[in-house]
């Protein structure tokens, strides 16, 4: 799931993200303690910022982690008793005309110490856009900055009004039984469009990952396009362009391809194996890990030893 639709966040998910020194970016942004304050400039800061996420694509800043180079560096705690979160939603809420809808806070309290506290602003891509901020101008995010935005940008977010929300909605592995010494799985990858406005144009990757002996991959009709690629340090991937246009409220099946693998490698195989399935599509893409094929393996191992029994 990427960094900012997760459904909470907590101190762990801070002390990561400066683990890894992750960078800011369109989605991310990292602000230090100093950047909230009662002063009509800090407060002018604030408003920019979460507008311009929401006038784009929507985002998370995060309050209480100084950068480097905008890279996540150190915690900068705030202290929660002076600056609330309801204190923080209302200079967002009064300072930012249309308000933005479904925008949340998450105050994250080390050790449950008010002192210590970091918040995080998740801010949805807005169909209310364009949002003005507390200064009388209209933002956007680019790169790692809230800038200003022309006049033929604010024309076009004025029809944001309805477009196409993709999402992977789940998948399927069944066994196919054993022939010519192969053991024969098939694969799904199931999408959803849960927005308004069908959608046409989106692709499907599907990521074989850590895998510990060969295996082949295959496709039932060949007219669809897929192509596979073999990829450094054992890695290969799958992919599915669009076959057809999703509407809304509609579930497809968005790739389907069958794994072929000897016998004697299938235990080795799954209990290696993961997959990442990443669907992409004009307005922002969506992510599966799979990692649990090593319990599947568990549930079919008897049918796979009786059918090998009963056939050679």
């Amino acid at each position: 799931m990427e960094l900012h639709k997760r459904t909470e966040y907590d101190i762990a998910f801070i002390e990561l993200l400066i683990a890894n020194e992750i960078e800011e970016s369109v989605s991310i942004e990292f602000k230090a303690a100093g950047a909230l304050g009662k002063s009509d400039g800090k407060k002018d800061e604030m408003t920019k910022d979460v507008a311009a996420f929401a006038n784009a694509n929507g985002g998370i800043i995060i309050y209480g982690i100084s950068e480097i180079n905008h890279k996540a560096d150190s915690k900068s705690y705030i202290n929660g008793n002076i600056f609330t979160k309801e204190w923080i939603e209302q200079i967002l809420n009064s300072g930012i005309q249309r308000p933005i809808p479904d925008m949340k806070i998450f105050p994250i309290r080390e050790g449950g110490d008010l002192e210590k506290t970091i918040y995080v602003v998740q801010i949805p891509e807005s169909l209310d856009a364009p949002h003005i901020s507390r200064d009388k101008r209209f933002y956007r995010r680019h790169n790692f900055e809230s800038l200003k935005m022309e006049e033929y940008e604010i024309r076009q977010l004025y029809g944001r009004t309805s477009k196409s929300i993709l999402e992977i909605a789940g998948y399927r592995i069944k066994y196919n039984g054993i022939k010519n010494k192969k053991v024969e799985f098939e694969i799904v990858i199931s999408i959803i469009n849960s927005g308004e406005r069908a959608e046409k144009e989106y692709k499907t990757n599907l990521y074989f990952c850590d895998y510990k002996c060969n295996f082949q991959t295959r496709w039932k009709d060949y007219s669809l396009n897929y192509q596979s690629t073999k990829l450094e340090d054992r890695r290969a991937k799958i992919t599915a362009p669009s076959h057809s246009a999703i509407y809304p409220s509609e579930r497809i099946d968005s790739l389907i391809v069958e794994l072929l693998v000897d016998v004697d490698d299938v235990e080795v195989l799954l209990e290696s194996l993961k997959l990442e399935c990443i669907l992409y599509y004009p307005n922002g893409e969506d992510f599966l890990d799979i990692n649990d094929l090593d319990q599947y393996y568990k549930q079919i191992a008897d049918e796979v030893e009786k059918d090998w029994s009963r056939n050679f």
